[in-house]
C-alpha cells in the first residue's frame, strides 16, 4: 500500500509540474515530441554544402492547445517567412538558400499534444531548360 500511495504522489507530482512549468519529451528527427503546456524555442544547426542547395523541413502533429511555428535563420534573423501552425497540420516546407550554415528554428507557445519535426538539406531536381 505504501508503494502504491509513493507512486501516486511522483504521478501528482509530475502533472503539478507539467501544468506549471511545461515538458517537451522526445528527441527530434528521431521520435515523435510529447508536450504539455510546454512553450520555447528551439534551433538546430544545418550546414547546405556545394551539393545541396535548399533546406526541406516536415513537420506533423496535434495540438489540442496552443501552436507551433517554424522559420529558417542565419545569424540569428530569419531568412524565411514564419509558419504557424495549430490544430491537426501536417506540412513540407522546401526553401532554396546559398551555400552555408542555417538554424531550423521551431518555436512552441502553451502546446499540448505532440510534434514531429524533421529536416535536412536537399538537392532540388534541376529547372527544365
Amino acid at each position: 500500500m505504501g508503494k502504491l500511495l509513493f507512486l501516486a504522489l511522483i504521478a501528482l507530482a509530475g502533472y503539478w509540474y507539467a501544468n506549471t512549468y511545461g515538458v517537451w519529451v522526445g528527441v527530434p528527427p528521431f521520435t515523435p515530441v510529447g508536450v504539455w503546456n510546454y512553450t520555447g524555442e528551439r534551433a538546430y544547426e544545418i550546414k547546405v554544402l556545394g551539393l545541396e542547395d535548399g533546406i526541406r523541413i516536415q513537420v506533423s502533429g496535434d495540438l489540442s492547445e496552443g501552436q507551433l511555428r517554424v522559420w529558417i535563420g542565419q545569424e540569428g534573423r530569419p531568412l524565411t517567412k514564419v509558419r504557424v501552425y495549430e490544430g491537426r497540420f501536417e506540412a513540407l516546407v522546401k526553401e532554396k538558400l546559398e551555400p552555408g550554415v542555417y538554424f531550423v528554428h521551431f518555436a512552441l507557445r502553451r502546446a499540448k499534444g505532440w510534434v514531429r519535426l524533421d529536416w535536412l538539406s536537399v538537392r532540388f531536381a534541376p529547372s527544365p531548360l
